[in-house]
């Protein structure tokens, strides 16, 4: 399943080109699923006619229109008894209302959740401020509760066109209490072959600072500095504390695992955004370079030895990010839907039936049901670190693939000092605010951006649906595979690309 998105996008190209390699047809419709009627007389007519000769389009064609789309229709049908039931009682639009507060409905509190294997599963509380204290203002604040009765806690606040001026000025404060965090590490630090995760106790709060501005005379460019304390309080496990019953236990004498310290990092950010909204983007780039350079202090605690700070523990890090949108339809048309539009989708997917789905897929309406309205969103990630002092960096300073990287066919982490990876999703409207989802993703790690072994590389693929706002993420429901070994279950309030 390695090459599955690249044979999609193969696919995509066949329309294309044999719509060059052939004549228009006349009596040809627009048969997308928010213009059709099951009743219509002359698309029949049509299909008959022309079933008497298939041409070579038809034999290219083929396998799309009769097994690929109606096979990504068929992977979005579970999903449909619950979007007919929200549409027809309107639960997203009500939910968002309730959810909303004050005279101006500037202050938004819902409940948050997240589903993952063993004690990683929680629930929590959000509270979303705008112009709480002054115009263009912004605060967040965040309460999460685990299965096991382990708590974070995290809150921000971002001020625009701080003193009139074009400054962004915003902070945050985090706390954990985690007794059973989980760590990956290389290879190459343990005494192990393959990846392990190991368990420790955080107990961890940091405060941080950022002050940012656009650059002058470079449109939708913004540079930003960023300072941070962080106080990492590590421990030994409790066995006893948890329903996990393996405990592979990492040498502490380097790289702070289980020891405490403080750490200062100094970052700086140069971002570049023209997408058309920050939650439904259907055009434009998001592109953004950071550089860091972290002072850490000697490790202390109970666990410390005599060799755990003969190293320089400092740490350099660079990380790009870019996004892509790319719109697939005509410029002028809109991606969302209409009352009207959403009401007919739902009925595509709700009453569902192959007939409808094979005459909707036929290959000369391709270009009008799979290349209008759809987006295709591309995101290419790398991280490099670098020690001051070889084996001198904490365990946190290494890069890490996951479920967040995003990683989604998997539930466990990988880390090296080096990471790549690339995410591609197809989206297309379902509802008014509802997203199907089809994503594949490649990520690769080693000591060097630039090395690629083919043991440390990781496939993710999958299909679920997104519910947003234009200006507000709602959540999202997907299922992610790493090719036929696994598959994880994403429920989360997160966003795919953080």
């Amino acid at each position: 399943m390695r090459v599955g998105f690249i044979g999609i996008l193969l696919w995509l190209a066949l329309p294309l080109w044999a719509e060059e390699a052939s004549k228009p047809v006349e009596s040809q419709g627009d048969y997308s699923m928010a213009h059709y009627d099951p009743n219509d007389s002359t698309v029949v007519e049509v299909e008959e006619e022309e079933q008497k000769e298939m041409s070579a389009k038809d034999y290219l064609l083929w396998p799309f229109s009769h097994i690929i789309q109606p096979a990504l229709d068929l992977l979005v049908y579970p999903f449909s008894a619950p979007v007919k039931y929200a549409a027809e009682n309107r639960i997203l639009e009500k939910s968002a209302d309730l959810a909303a507060f004050g005279p101006k409905r500037n202050i938004y509190i819902y409940p948050t959740m997240n589903l993952k294997p063993g004690t990683r599963t929680q629930i929590g509380i959000a509270y979303r401020h705008r112009n709480m204290l002054f115009q263009k203002d912004y605060f967040v604040a965040n309460a999460t509760l685990f299965v096991n009765s382990d708590m974070k806690f995290s809150t921000r606040y971002t001020k625009r066109n701080l003193l009139g001026s074009d400054f962004v000025i915003g902070g945050r404060l985090d706390l954990t209490l985690d007794r059973d965090a989980t760590v990956a590490l290389p290879r190459s630090l343990t005494l192990f072959d393959t990846d392990e995760t190991f368990i420790y106790t955080d107990s961890s709060y940091s405060a941080q600072l950022r002050l940012g501005h656009p650059l002058p005379f470079v449109p939708n460019m913004d540079f930003q500095i960023e300072g941070e304390i962080d106080r990492c309080l590590f421990d030994l496990p409790d066995v006893q504390d948890t329903v996990l019953t393996d405990h592979p236990k990492f040498n502490p004498n380097t790289h702070g695992l289980y020891q405490n310290y403080y750490q200062f990092p100094l970052k700086f950010t140069l971002t570049y955004d023209n997408i058309d909204a920050p939650f439904v983007p259907t055009r434009g780039s998001r592109i953004s370079a950071t550089w860091r350079y972290v002072n850490v202090t000697e490790y202390a605690g109970a666990n410390v030895t005599s060799k755990s700070n003969s190293l320089d523990h400092d740490y350099q890090a660079f990380d790009f990010v870019a996004q892509h949108y790319f719109y697939l339809g005509k410029d002028d048309s809109k991606y969302g839907l209409t009352a009207k539009e959403a009401r007919e989708f739902r009925k595509f997917y709700t009453d569902f039936s192959w007939d409808e789905t094979l005459r909707l897929w036929r290959p000369e309406n391709i270009k009008n049901t799979l290349l209008n309205r759809r987006v295709l969103a591309i995101q290419f990630r790398m991280r490099q670190m670098w020690e001051m002092e070889e084996g001198g960096a904490p365990f946190s300073a290494f890069s890490t693939a996951g479920g967040t990287y995003p990683l989604r066919g998997y539930t466990r982490r990988y880390a090296d000092f080096a990471m790549k990876g690339i995410s591609l999703e197809y989206r297309w409207p379902i509802d008014r605010l509802v997203d199907g989802v089809l994503f594949d993703e490649y990520v690769s790690y080693g000591r060097n951006w630039y090395s690629l072994d083919g043991d440390k590389l990781l496939n993710s693929w999958g299909f679920g649906i997104r519910v947003r706002k234009p200006d507000m993420y709602l959540f999202r429901i997907q299922i992610g595979f790493h090719g036929f070994n696994g598959f994880a279950l994403i429920c989360t309030v997160a966003p795919e690309f953080q």
